[in-house]
């Protein structure tokens, strides 16, 4: 529990607080010795109480053939434990009831602590558990805190109170706001009361979630107050709809047994509201509301899987455009390092290539060979069959380098019809011989511009290698292409169609 929280708790001098005679129970109740003559000479000094106790009695013994008329009869016919037990849920109904609800619903949480006392009865019933009165006592005090909170913090807890949508709701505001629930201050109060541990443990555990392998004294606590919900809240189609899901989770009630134990809460209705002074009517039919419910889950189950059906289609449909997305960013970013005309890188990312290789080849002390090509007398290509047959040229061109250099070279159009191939880890006879099958297979293939006309394209080429442990080095990757780029105008210079490499003589 929060510190801050604790301390106002000790402090405080009006929290809820027991009879005499309900204390004196309570010690009796803790002790082993204790006799029903002594029980009764207690109980009995409050005539009002005693009649309390006999009639709650005869409502928990399910309306005997023969009626309990008094504390004597009660303690003889149910036994000292169950008697006390009796005791004690009057004297605690009668406090919760006086109690000072200041900012809460009187009606409505006085109405819920009664549910969930029978609720808690009926399913102990159900489960066999033993000395099911203990479970009415334990379902009516189980939101005690709740009196508490409201008493040292009024006003933020009747804030949180009125803005609850439900139950499980308050609790988790209660943890947001005081770091604290009403759960961990019931379990405090009955502690400062003296109560048996059995009480305060169950009140420890009533909003705790429940599963297959629950003790069964817990979930009667923690279904007495879900069910308690169906006579508060207005919504009972989704609150009965959520109770079948969770019993069956729990694998705890059918549908035939929870029907049973509202019918079996409905039956004990007449007799709480004669003896809590109070009118309890329940507003549905146990049978109708869980076939309504059942209903309910079917449309929502229904809709679920529509939804999951369409949320599956929308993420194949996202991964569909997200592929499409991609595509189309490699096709941008391809198209930014390629030459629109040619295919082949353009001038930008060769010089970025040769940056790369040439870094790559200076760390790894591996050859790195240029070669720079122009394609011979380009200029009367266009000037004589046009541009359409200069494009075709250059076209054809590219894919002559491509297929000739092979798939670890790069070619590229540096520019009008100069191109380059980068060539990394190739030396200079290797790149000869490349210079030499591209300038033959030209010759091979020649531009057909029309169904008439065949060109013959030639190229002058230039190389030139960059290989530090041969000594031919070169400062950086601009200034190896700048050598394979005037080797070139040598080669075209002393006739074209050839191939020559720098620094040779």
């Amino acid at each position: 529990m929060d510190p801050a929280l604790l301390e106002k708790l000790e402090n405080c001098q009006t929290l809820p607080s027991l009879p005499i005679v309900a204390m004196q129970v309570i010690e009796h109740a803790k002790r082993d010795d204790s006799d029903s003559k002594t029980i009764a000479n207690i109980l009995e000094k409050d005539p009002a109480l005693a009649s309390k106790i006999v009639a709650l009695a005869n409502s928990a013994a399910n309306f005997p053939r023969t009626p309990i008329l008094t504390i004597q009869d009660a303690i003889t016919r149910m036994g000292l434990d169950m008697t006390m037990t009796l005791a004690l849920s009057f004297s605690f109904a009668k406090a919760i009831h006086d109690c000072n609800m200041n900012s809460m619903d009187h009606e409505s949480f006085w109405k819920r602590c009664l549910i969930s006392a029978a609720v808690a009865r009926a399913i102990a019933h159900h489960l066999k558990l033993d000395k099911p009165e203990r479970f009415f006592l334990a379902g009516l005090i189980q939101d005690v805190g709740m009196l508490a909170m409201n008493e040292i913090e009024s006003e933020r807890y009747g804030v949180i109170y009125h803005g609850a949508r439900n139950h499980e709701e308050l609790y988790r505001f209660e943890k947001a706001e005081f770091r604290s629930t009403h759960v961990e201050v019931g379990a405090w109060l009955l502690s400062f009361w003296g109560m048996p541990d059995f009480y305060v443990d169950l009140i420890k555990n009533s909003h705790e979630t429940c599963n297959k392998n629950s003790a069964p004294e817990q979930k009667s606590i923690v279904f007495a107050s879900k069910y308690a919900e169906l006579w508060v809240l207005d919504d009972t189609q989704a609150q009965m709809g959520k109770l079948l899901h969770e019993g069956d989770q729990c694998k705890l009630f059918n549908s035939e047994q929870i029907e049973n134990i509202l019918d079996q809460v409905n039956s004990q209705l007449p007799s709480i509201n004669s003896i809590f002074e109070t009118n309890i009517q329940t507003q549905f039919k146990p049978a109708e509301l869980i076939e309504e419910a059942k209903h309910l889950l079917v449309e929502r189950n229904l809709k679920l899987m529509q939804q999951l059906a369409n949320a599956r289609t929308e993420i194949a449909n996202a991964k569909t455009e997200m592929a499409e997305v991609r595509a189309s960013e490699q096709q941008l970013k391809d198209q930014l390092k390629k030459d629109q005309l040619t295919g082949v890188f353009n001038r930008s990312y060769v010089e970025t290539i040769s940056e790369k290789a040439y870094t790559r080849s200076l760390r790894t002390n591996t050859p790195l060979t240029v070669m720079f090509l122009d394609i011979d007398h380009f200029k009367q290509v266009n000037d004589q069959y046009g541009h359409q047959a200069g494009d075709l040229a250059l076209r054809q061109f590219a894919r002559a380098l491509i297929k000739f250099s092979g798939k670890h070279c790069y070619v590229g159009r540096y520019g009008g019809e100069e191109f380059v191939v980068i060539m990394p880890g190739m030396s200079t006879d290797i790149a000869v011989t490349i210079a030499d099958r591209i300038r033959t297979g030209l010759k091979k293939t020649p531009l057909k511009v029309s169904d008439n006309i065949r060109i013959t394209l030639s190229s002058s080429v230039g190389i030139a290698t960059f290989a530090p442990s041969q000594g031919q080095k070169f400062s950086s990757a601009e200034s190896l292409l700048d050598a394979a780029d005037k080797t070139m105008y040598q080669a075209k210079r002393a006739g074209r169609d050839r191939a020559m490499i720098y620094g040779a003589n």
